[in-house]
């Protein structure tokens, strides 16, 4: 469709006017078919500190319901996280609307020196508003020393529901004491 528009605005008499009318034309276009951007996948990251794992769980979509965050050693029995705390983090943006005034000057020594004012208005975007959520939980380690031992035959679990409430999970290896 640009394509089409712009080579009906080149065959007008001046041709600036059609460079012009292509370059704001194309921009509008990308502008209007630009999507949200999907938020970022949920990251499980887990760090050993004085016999304690400590896990995160970030970019939790809305919706998305941690049901448990477990360590498995290599009997396959499971720790259950202590201490959840779950945070939700709100940002917002939008643009200003209102007029707007820009100051330059174009030309240099030899040409001579044409200030100029130029006069717009700014248009709104829209607002939108990003969540985001975070939990953090503690494991504690009930043999430190199995641990230390065999930290690579084990790994962390993050139990989830969807939106839907279908039951999922994430695994990530144990980390390193």
């Amino acid at each position: 469709m640009t394509r089409i528009l712009c080579a009906v605005l080149s065959a007008v008499r001046r041709p600036t006017v059609a460079v012009a009318a292509c370059v704001l034309l194309a921009g509008a276009l990308l502008t209007g078919c630009a999507s949200d951007e999907a938020p970022p996948p949920m990251h499980v990251a887990a760090r050993v500190e004085n016999d304690t794992v400590k896990l995160t769980v970030d970019n939790i979509p809305p919706g998305r319901e941690i049901v448990a965050l477990v360590l498995i050693d290599d009997g396959g029995r499971e720790t259950a996280a202590r201490e959840r705390e779950r945070i939700t983090r709100e940002s917002g943006s939008g643009g200003n609307a209102g007029p707007g005034v820009g100051v330059g000057a174009t030309g240099g020594s030899s040409s001579g020196v044409r200030p100029f004012i130029s006069l717009g208005y700014l248009f709104s975007s829209g607002e939108t508003t990003r969540r985001s959520q975070r939990m953090t939980a503690e494991i504690p380690l009930v043999d430190p020393e199995a641990y230390r031992a065999g930290f690579r035959d084990w790994r962390i679990v993050a139990r989830y529901r969807d939106q839907l409430g279908d039951a999922h999970e994430v695994s990530i290896p144990a980390p390193a004491p």
